[in-house]
């Protein structure tokens, strides 16, 4: 994957924009689009992503379509250049690939299990009380996942405007993220 992208660069247009692999071949595109043309994941299982995917919908509504897969993926193969929430509040870039799978196969062990529905499972994960979760403790992940959902949907001057809020930046960037 190329570098030297700094997150004001990738995160641009309401989804991410950054390097993918799409049918082979890197495409600097946002994640949106890289799903839509066949986003080929690198880090994480088919399983993982649509435990990721079914989870992050149901935090954020809309970030599926925002390439939150996509995003998610990227970043763990990212190393220090990582922009996912989770290097900010300590975790460490290093650490952050097994965090991510650990918790998206314990979401996706409580998903299979009888009568499950994500939104039930989404709001164990928020107290802590997913039956039988292996990995890191369920609502920081929770609020992990959501704060990176919330990126790669609203995190933009457009996201703003989706929200009908004002952008109103402490110095407005040059150029989009």
């Amino acid at each position: 994957m190329p570098t030297g992208l700094t997150r004001r660069q990738t995160l641009t247009g309401g989804a991410a924009l950054g390097w993918f692999l799409v049918s082979g071949s890197w495409l600097y595109t946002t994640a949106a689009e890289a799903v839509e043309k066949g986003f080929e994941p690198q880090t994480l299982t088919k399983n993982q992503c649509e435990s990721l995917e079914q989870l992050a919908e149901v935090l954020v509504p809309g970030s599926r379509a925002a390439g939150i897969t996509a995003y998610v993926d990227s970043q763990l193969s990212a190393g220090s250049r990582s922009l996912l929430m989770a290097k900010y509040v300590g975790v460490p870039t290093n650490q952050q690939e097994a965090f991510y799978k650990g918790a998206l196969d314990a979401a996706a062990q409580a998903l299979t299990s009888p009568n499950a529905t994500v939104g039930g499972v989404v709001s164990a994960m928020a107290k802590d009380s997913v039956e039988g979760w292996q990995g890191p403790p369920s609502s920081f992940f929770f609020f992990l996942l959501r704060a990176d959902a919330l990126d790669v949907t609203y995190g933009t001057e457009q996201g703003f405007e989706a929200l009908a809020i004002p952008y109103m930046a402490h110095i407005t960037p040059e150029e989009p993220w």
